[in-house]
């Protein structure tokens, strides 16, 4: 078991970037239904009691990984700009707080869980099982263990796929400011969100990828797909934004959000408010990443689990399409570079005790000796 009872899945070093002034507090408002609380301890939010389960490994890694990137989420900020170093380890911070939280885990039970209920239901209906005795029902499957096992099977492949995205700060202007959530990375992809409804294209290696991760009041980790979108002066880091691109990007976070949103000022309600008012009817429940289609001729049902992707109300005006956008083979970005990361994975797996760049440089090895 970890040493520790109470377990962040967001980081309060995160949260602290977007505190009240020099407080342990932070302003909370939660969606459904709307309740505003002007002042919070950083320390009760997004907190469970064991909620990696027992996996004290996962725990440790979490911690190391915290102390490490803390300073350069700081400094990032402080600075507003980033060195190719910095880059790097900020690319894992995002896809850290991508799978770690609350939602993430819940997201990643859904498939498993459906498959688990139509399962024993089948096993039921044959008499080869008994029923419970109030009926069988989809609420009573559920799993342990699965926030460990999805950060170790998702975080190494989303990092090295972020590695052929771009990435600008983007800032608020005065009067405007940025929001965070108890789900603070949002993954979208604007080229082809009406392409085809009944897949997302959200994929990290897809083209046409964005991310978005708040990390201050003032500044937004924006990700994006270099072949597709140009956003800013190329020669820039910094894209300062105009408080109705700023609402845009918040929008986001009430899309996206689990439970709560957060706020580093308790002269937020106003604000917060609006932006639930406007925005939360695009918010989609867990349930939606299964759809069922039924093929009454062959009494046959499709199954389909996709990643959730928020929506824009309005297009932004900070990243726009490049007159010649770039569609890799299979939808990927790169589709050389895709492959490449598949067969690190499969080397990790193979060979456990090796870390990534020890894989990597295995797999480039096999490849100049072929």
């Amino acid at each position: 078991m970890p040493a520790n009872k109470s377990q962040h899945f967001v980081p309060q070093h995160y949260l602290r970037q977007f505190r009240i002034e020099n407080s342990k507090q932070i302003a909370v408002a939660k969606i459904d239904p709307f309740q505003f609380i002007p002042s919070a301890s950083i320390n009760g939010q997004c907190q469970q009691a064991y909620f990696y389960q027992g996996d004290g490994e996962l725990d440790d890694l979490l911690k190391t990984c915290e102390d490490h990137l803390a300073p350069i989420l700081i400094r990032v900020c402080q600075q507003r700009s980033f060195n190719d170093r910095e880059l790097v380890d900020l690319k894992f911070l995002a896809v850290i707080l991508k799978v770690r939280t609350k939602k993430a885990v819940e997201l990643a039970k859904v498939f498993p869980k459906k498959v688990a209920y139509e399962v024993i239901k089948s096993a039921i209906e044959k008499g080869d099982l008994p029923p419970p005795p109030n009926g069988w029902q989809e609420h009573m499957v559920d799993f342990n263990g699965v926030a460990g096992f999805h950060f170790k099977a998702s975080a190494v492949p989303c990092w090295l796929e972020m590695h052929t995205l771009e990435c600008k700060l983007l800032e608020a202007e005065a009067n405007s400011f940025f929001i965070t959530s108890d789900h603070p990375v949002v993954v979208m992809n604007q080229l082809f969100a009406s392409e085809e409804p009944h897949r997302s294209f959200a994929g990290f290696s897809r083209s046409g990828f964005q991310l978005l991760l708040p990390i201050s009041p003032s500044l937004c980790l924006f990700f994006y797909d270099p072949k597709v979108y140009k956003v800013g002066d190329k020669r820039k880091k910094l894209v300062k934004l105009k408080p109705s691109d700023v609402e845009l990007v918040n929008s986001l976070q009430v899309q996206s959000a689990d439970r709560c949103l957060y706020a580093h000022t308790p002269n937020a309600e106003c604000n917060l408010r609006r932006l639930v008012d406007a925005y939360s009817s695009l918010r989609s429940p867990i349930s939606e990443s299964i759809k069922e289609w039924s093929d009454n001729d062959r009494q046959e049902r499709l199954v389909h689990h996709r990643q959730l992707s928020p929506r824009l109300k309005q297009p932004w005006s900070f990243c726009t399409y490049r007159k010649n956008r770039y569609i890799g083979d299979d939808y990927r970005r790169n589709s050389v570079w895709s492959n490449y990361v598949t067969q690190i994975i499969a080397d990790m797996d193979a060979h456990p005790e090796s870390d990534v760049f020890e894989c990597m440089e295995r797999i480039l090895g096999q490849s100049l000796t072929d």
